[in-house]
């Protein structure tokens, strides 16, 4: 076992943090029980893709690839857990403002692996003069 989850097993002995504090930190060290593979035994991607074509006969207009690597995204959402939860309210409440009903609290990386295999290989046309892609690599 790592020193840093002795610690924060320690520290929850010590009754310094929650029982959800423990698991938030400790899921953020070392992510989920076998975590590397899905439950359907293919390797988690690598890359969430947005290529963004122009369309039609006039094909003007930028192309946009954008490739973000999924160790970038699952890394920031551990990092949520550290953020204080008055800081979290004070952002739930500036996203609602927006639109987005977010709960900082309740985001975990099964989500995320949730999230990514139903965005996979996701195509909108915008007013017939671009086609938007989202896909996993």
């Amino acid at each position: 076992m790592s020193n840093e989850k002795k610690r924060i097993l320690e520290m929850l002995s010590k009754k310094k943090i929650t029982i959800d504090e423990a698991e938030r930190l400790l899921t953020a060290l070392g992510g989920s029980p076998g975590a590397g593979t899905e439950p359907s035994g293919k390797a988690h991607p690598k890359y969430l893709r947005v290529q963004v074509e122009p369309v039609g006969p006039q094909s003007e207009g930028d192309r946009v690839n954008i490739r973000v690597p999924m160790n970038l995204i699952r890394a920031g959402l551990k990092w949520v857990s550290f953020i204080p939860k008055e800081v979290q309210g004070k952002m739930k409440t500036a996203f609602i403002e927006k639109g987005i009903d977010v709960d900082f609290n309740k985001l975990k990386a099964e989500d995320l692996e949730e999230l990514v295999r139903n965005l996979n290989d996701l195509q909108v046309e915008v007013d017939g003069r671009d086609k938007v892609r989202i896909f996993c690599e």
